[in-house]
């Protein structure tokens, strides 16, 4: 026993030594792309601090509520906090802010030998695929790495790719509040906040870098899958998942169908893509998870795949032994996720 103590003990160390170096990293590139923006836009807080504010605190509202929304859409039980709040920080600082420098130099090399005209309609749907869609993938490989035990199949790197991409996109949309602003001259700031809050979030944020980078993020998910499946097998599926979201950010950010219904079209595309994914991944866990729970020699209930029957059976527990059962039913989940991810 005491043999078997010190070697979960050293385990646990070396997962944590080795853990610390990508979790420096990511920190390290966070501050750095949160430098870049302030940098980019400290003139426009400067002289418009009241609107930057205003604009900031719309977003944030919309980024509680997604969050919320997604860790309740996650099956089985919600992600740890940690996990969650890591891939919007990336998205949010490291990825937005590096994205501003290079999106401004590979559209440069558009406008420059490509001409204006071609310039000022391509020049988005060449550049962001490209630099942002790696730059948010780049940030979910990473935490993925770091966080190994908790990305066991493509459902999680759905999940990470997702708040990855929400971040990414409410600083994004605070970003292109600010450009309105200082567009406009600041002469009627609120109306250019309300509106690019309107359009952004209102009219294309169902489709817009959640979306994309829960699709890039479950070809993470193939790639570190807990099974035993080969590398070969792996790669094919999570390529396909990343050229799919780049397919769905050029389709988004093209010239093409740009009127209003159009916007709206390329919108409800992007968004049944990321759904369509999002149920097919759910179905395929919560079969595997039930054939394991009905296995011969499983000592676990079935009840355990809902959250409205384990809050049920909470509730049938005494008030002073809840917290021991919850954590006795987090335990039991994880065993359950384990088995719902293994596609051998």
């Amino acid at each position: 026993m005491t043999t078997d103590v010190a070697a979960a003990a050293y385990a646990s160390v070396r997962g944590h030594l080795r853990r610390r170096p990508v979790a420096w990293l990511c920190a390290v590139l966070c501050l750095l792309g949160a430098a870049l923006i302030i940098f980019e836009f400290a003139a426009v807080i400067r002289v418009f601090p009241g609107l930057a504010v205003l604009a900031l605190a719309l977003l944030l509202i919309t980024l509680g509520i997604g969050v919320a929304v997604l860790r309740r859409l996650r099956p089985f039980q919600p992600p740890p906090r940690a996990w969650t709040w890591s891939a919007v920080a990336w998205g949010a600082t490291a990825a937005t802010g590096c994205a501003i420098v290079a999106n401004t130099g590979l559209e440069g090399i558009w406008f420059k030998e490509a001409g204006i005209d071609f310039g000022s309609r391509w020049a988005a749907a060449l550049t962001a695929p490209l630099n942002e869609e790696l730059l948010k993938l780049s940030g979910v490989a990473l935490i993925a790495l770091g966080a190994r035990r908790l990305v066991r199949g493509p459902l999680d790197g759905f999940f990470l790719g997702a708040f990855t991409g929400l971040g990414f996109q409410v600083v994004e949309n605070w970003t292109y509040a600010m450009n309105s602003i200082l567009a406009s001259g600041g002469v009627n700031g609120s109306a250019d906040v309300s509106q690019s809050f309107t359009t952004r979030v209102l009219l294309t944020g169902l489709g817009s870098h959640w979306a994309m980078t829960a699709v890039s993020g479950t070809g993470i998910g193939f790639l570190l899958a807990h099974d035993g499946r080969p590398a070969r097998k792996r790669i094919v599926p999570a390529v396909l998942c990343v050229l799919t979201a780049m397919a769905m950010h050029w389709f988004f950010d093209s010239p093409l169908l740009s009127s209003v219904w159009g916007i709206v079209g390329k919108v409800a595309v992007n968004f049944l893509v990321a759904l369509g994914f999002y149920l097919t991944l759910r179905h395929r866990a919560r079969r595997r998870a039930r054939a394991f729970l009905l296995s011969p020699g499983t000592a676990l209930s079935v009840d355990l795949l809902t959250r409205r029957s384990r809050r049920r059976a909470l509730r049938r527990v005494p008030p002073t032994w809840r917290p021991a059962a919850r954590a006795r039913t987090s335990a039991y989940l994880d065993v359950v996720e384990e088995h719902a991810a293994d596609s051998t």
